[in-house]
């Protein structure tokens, strides 16, 4: 509970008065308190670019591991699977490619969207990836860093 001291009740009363041209006149002001705020807050869901720029930042190994971890729902704990990705993408032909692609949707505290790889030749291969809301920003699953990881054959 707030706690309200009389200086500031009497500014609140005044303040009551003067707005309501009572002043000079006993006025009464029932002071109350807004209900506590129980919803999660909720970052609107982030564009396939946003999308992108956070999956990027995770393949860089020469951003601050800090910064990668932070992208993460069980930060640095999934980075070895994005540092054998990036690894893995030095050598790949020129002609390979990745992108983050839609549809987005959210459900709660859920995001999904897809990762899509290609190279020249072969067809291509979608990933689903989903992103957890935490602290209100959207962070790869735990899940997601598997899928990744399985797929360049470093695992979980």
């Amino acid at each position: 509970m707030i706690g309200i001291s009389r200086k500031t009740l009497g500014a609140i009363a005044v303040a009551a008065s003067v707005l309501t041209g009572t002043l000079g006149t006993v006025a009464t002001t029932t002071v109350t308190q807004a209900a506590p705020l129980v919803a999660p807050l909720h970052a609107s869901a982030p564009s396939t670019g946003e999308l992108r720029a956070k999956v990027a930042i995770l393949f860089n190994t020469g951003a601050a591991r800090s910064a990668r971890a932070a992208e993460l729902e069980n930060g640095e704990a999934g980075l070895a699977a994005f540092d054998r990705a990036a690894a893995l993408i030095a050598i790949a032909p020129p002609s390979w490619r990745w992108d983050v692609v839609g549809p987005v949707t959210v459900d709660g505290d859920l995001l999904n969207a897809r990762l899509l790889t290609s190279t020249e030749g072969y067809e291509p291969w979608y990933f689903d990836l989903s992103w957890r809301q935490v602290g209100g920003t959207w962070k790869l699953t735990q899940e997601s860093v598997c899928t990744i990881g399985n797929f360049v054959g470093s695992g979980c």
